[in-house]
This record gives C-alpha cells, structure tokens and sequence, in this order.
C-alpha cells in the first residue's frame, strides 16, 4: 500500500485494480461508490503527502482532501452531476479495514468516519469557494460558463486568445487569491518517501552526560585532548634535512 512517487506506471496499476476491487465490493455491500473520486483520493494520498500509504488516513488527510485537494484539482462542470466525494471516501475507508489493507498504525474506522462526517459538511462550500480551486480547474470552469465547449480543442483556444486580450468577463479577486496560492503555498512533497515520526521523549540532561561520558568515542577524544594539553603537542619533529622526497607525510610515527 505504498509506492514510490515517481513510479507512475506502477502506481496507475495498483491504483486501477484496488479501485476495481472496492467497486465490485461496493455493489456488494449496497455501498455508495464513485470510481473517478476513488482514483482522486488514492492520488491524493500517493503525490500529495509526504509518506505515501494509501491505507493510512488519519482526520488531517481526510479533512486536506476534501476541502483541499479535490477543489483545487476536480473539476465540475456546469449541468453535470457532481460526484459523492464524502459517500465515496466512507466507502473507500470501510472497504480498506474490511480487506485487512488498513494501516495498523493509522486511526480505528470509528474516528476516520467522524472525520469525514465532519469535513463533509463544508465540503459543498469548498468545492465551490472559487479560490481553492486550481488554475487549470478556474479557466475551464469560466468557459463552460460562458458557453465555450472545453471539448473543443479548438474552441477552448478562442476562448484563450480572447481572454488574454482581455475580452473576457472573469472574477478577477479570486484569480488573485489563486495565483497568490500558487506562489505561497505547500510545494509537492517530492520524490523521496519518508515515514511519519512518532514523538520522542529525551532523558534528562544529567542522564544525557552520564550517557555521553560513557561513551568509546568520547573517551577517545577525552584522552586525546588530555594529551595533546592546553598548549597543544606537535604531531611530528622532523629532523633538518631529513624529510621526506616529494612532500609526502606518514600519517603516525612515534
């Protein structure tokens, strides 16, 4: 349930089959189910946070998905349907505990299930709160609106040339707050996967220098610095004449 972020094709597989799984056991269940949201939040799990673990949600992911990431990244057009995120993310949740693909480590079903019950219900505000969306998500929306099919390679190009020549009606506020996001918001977590930290509860510091002073290494350099005193002691006298040809040094000597 974890695969390296820039390994694209094999996460498309996993990805494409654990969707298929979770439809048919959907079906089974009488269990609302939407497999483009399914893909959605799985992405989200797999480019979007740092660890990856797309059986592992605990309430922040499933409150960063909702009214985050699918605002900004799913784009719903005008007059179509919209898809059942909050049902799908329910289902998808109960499905991975059922199957055993649940994170041990992650929350019990019970609380991932209040989180979500809790994000969904400003989930329709933020699908539709214009200044989460994204900047791909914004443009097309504005020319669904005002009629250009984005079907039409040729058309969405019109609309393009006209909008840059400032021929277009737009909200230009919340393209400001979009553009600023861009600029100020969280970069991709990269290619390098690395695991959620659990808290650490250091000793005491009289317990850190017994520790420390029962250290080799530091015995080591104790000894060492005693040695070499607080003058110093030169590491090595050559005799006049007496060096070596070439420059070269013997690392010790007595």
């Amino acid at each position: 349930m974890r695969i390296e972020s820039e390994a694209d094709e094999d996460f498309e597989a996993a990805c494409g089959l654990l969707v298929d799984r979770l439809v048919r056991w959907a079906g089974e269940q009488g269990l609302p189910v939407d497999g483009f949201m399914a893909e959605a939040a799985l992405e989200y799990r797999h480019r979007a946070t740092v660890d990856g673990r797309l059986g592992w949600w605990e309430p922040r992911h499933v409150e960063e998905l909702l009214l985050s990431w699918l605002p900004q990244q799913v784009t719903e057009l005008p007059g179509e349907e919209r898809g059942d995120a909050p049902g799908t993310l329910r289902t998808l949740l109960r499905y991975l505990h059922a199957a055993q693909l649940a994170d041990p480590r992650g929350p019990s079903l019970q609380d991932s299930l209040a989180a979500v019950d809790a994000a969904a219900e400003q989930y329709p505000a933020a699908m539709s709160d214009r200044t989460r969306w994204g900047l791909a998500k914004y443009w097309m929306t504005t020319a669904a609106e005002q009629g250009v099919d984005i079907r039409d390679g040729a058309a969405l190009q019109r609309f393009a040339d006209r909008a840059q020549r400032g021929e277009v009606a737009y909200d230009q506020q919340a393209l400001d707050a979009i553009m600023e996001q861009r600029l100020t918001g969280r970069a991709p977590s990269g290619s390098a996967r690395a695991e959620p930290q659990l808290p650490v509860m250091l000793p005491l510091d009289d317990e850190l220098r017994r520790a420390g002073g029962a250290s080799t290494t530091v015995a080591q350099l104790r000894g060492l610095t005693e040695w070499a005193g607080q003058d110093g002691r030169p590491v090595w006298n050559w005799p006049a004449g007496s060096r070596p040809a070439g420059g070269r040094m013997p690392l010790c000597g007595n």
